[in-house]
C-alpha cells in the first residue's frame, strides 16, 4: 500500500461503516502491524418491528466489538444522538480521540454520501481533524497533526477517487468480516452490494480482481 503508517483511526456514524468502506485496507493494514482504531459516533438504537431500540442498540455494538476484537483494533463508542449538531459538543470527543490514538490517517465515508448522518459525521470529522493540531483545547490531550484524510465509497460510490487499494488477496476475509453484522445483512444484501463496488473498482480501474477506492486529502493546517 502506498503512504507507510503505523496508525489508523475510522470514525464511523453507524456499525458497518468501517468494514463496508475500507474493511480490505484495515485487513492489509492489520497484516503489515499498523494499529487500528474504531470510533462509532452515533447511538444505532431504533425501534424495529422485530424488536425494540435497546435490543437494537445492544445487537448491534455486540457486533460492533466482535469486528474490532477480529482487527485487533482498539475501539470507542461517543453516543452521539441520531442527527447530530456539528458543535463543540461533538467535534471535541472526536479530537480527543485523535490526540489520543494520534494516527496518520484518519478515515471516514464521503462527505457526499447518500445518508444524511454519514454527512454529519464526516464534517464533524474534518473540523476535528483541524482542531487536533491547534494549541488549543488542553483537556483534549496535546496537539496532533493527522496526516492525511481518506474519505470512502459509502451508500454512493465515490465520484473522484484518487486512490485504490488492491484487496483480492482478502476479499474473503472482509465478506467474513462483514457477516459478524448479521442483522444487517438479514435485512438486505449488502455483501454482495459490498462485493460488487469492490470488484467494479477493481476491474474498471485495473487495481486487481477487487479494490477499495478512496479520496485522499493531505491535510493541510493553515
Amino acid at each position: 500500500m502506498k503512504n507507510k503508517f503505523k496508525r489508523l483511526i475510522f470514525f464511523s456514524a453507524h456499525p458497518d461503516d468501517e468494514v463496508a468502506g475500507a474493511g480490505g485496507l484495515m485487513l492489509k493494514a492489520l497484516k503489515q502491524g499498523v494499529r487500528i482504531k474504531l470510533v462509532l459516533c452515533i447511538d444505532p438504537a431504533e425501534p424495529r418491528f422485530e424488536w425494540d431500540e435497546e435490543t437494537e442498540r445492544n445487537r448491534r455494538l455486540d457486533e460492533f466489538k466482535i469486528v474490532a476484537d477480529r482487527l485487533k483494533a482498539k475501539w470507542s463508542y461517543l453516543n452521539f444522538p441520531h442527527y447530530p449538531e456539528i458543535n463543540y459538543t461533538t467535534i471535541l470527543p472526536c479530537v480527543k480521540e485523535i490526540r489520543e490514538f494520534r494516527p496518520e490517517i484518519v478515515i471516514i465515508l464521503q462527505e457526499n454520501d447518500y445518508h444524511t448522518e454519514h454527512q454529519i459525521v464526516a464534517r464533524i470529522v474534518k473540523r476535528a481533524v483541524w482542531h487536533a493540531g491547534r494549541n488549543a483545547f488542553p483537556d483534549c490531550g496535546r496537539p496532533h497533526l493527522v496526516r492525511e484524510i481518506w474519505e470512502s465509497d459509502g451508500d454512493r460510490p465515490l465520484f473522484d477517487p484518487n486512490y485504490f487499494v488492491d484487496i483480492s488477496d482478502v476479499i474473503s476475509e472482509k465478506r467474513k468480516l462483514f457477516l459478524a453484522y448479521g442483522s444487517q445483512q438479514k435485512r438486505k444484501d449488502l455483501i454482495s452490494a459490498i462485493e460488487g463496488l469492490n470488484r467494479f473498482r477493481g476491474i474498471m480501474y485495473k487495481k486487481g480482481k477487487f479494490a477499495e477506492a478512496f479520496k485522499i486529502t493531505h491535510f493541510f493546517y493553515g
